[in-house]
């Protein structure tokens, strides 16, 4: 039920997929980077901590443009997950950091990929 009748079908389903959209973004701040906290007793920190949010929800949006070609819908969670959840050992060698990671890690293709992306992004 819409109060927009006059416009056409297609008009609506795109509004409200946008609307729909918005949503998603809304949740995700919420459930991954933790926007609905407001744990202090004043305005000024709530407002630092919903800004710094919002810096760390775009930071993401960036990585997942530059970095995670093969899947944009990924959320927080599911990148924490895939790419931070990882056993192995960090070593350094002659000024050198090596990461090791454990031979069973199903996303070590897709892992390195990104390290190389992001190394020669940095270069």
């Amino acid at each position: 039920m819409t109060s927009l009748a006059s416009e056409a079908p297609e008009t609506l389903f795109k509004t409200y997929r946008q609307r729909g959209n918005a949503e998603n973004q809304i949740k995700e701040l919420k459930c991954g980077f933790g926007f609905d906290k407001t744990d202090s007793s004043t305005f000024a920190r709530n407002t630092a901590r919903a800004l710094i949010t919002g810096i760390a929800y775009n930071l993401v949006q960036l990585f997942k443009q530059l970095f995670v070609s093969e899947d944009r819908r990924s959320t927080i969670s599911s990148l924490r997950f895939s790419l931070f959840h990882i056993a192995g050992r960090i070593t350094w060698h002659a000024r050198r950091v090596v990461i090791h990671l454990a031979s069973n890690y199903v996303y070590k293709n897709w892992f390195s990929r990104i390290m190389d992306e992001v190394h020669q992004l940095a270069t």
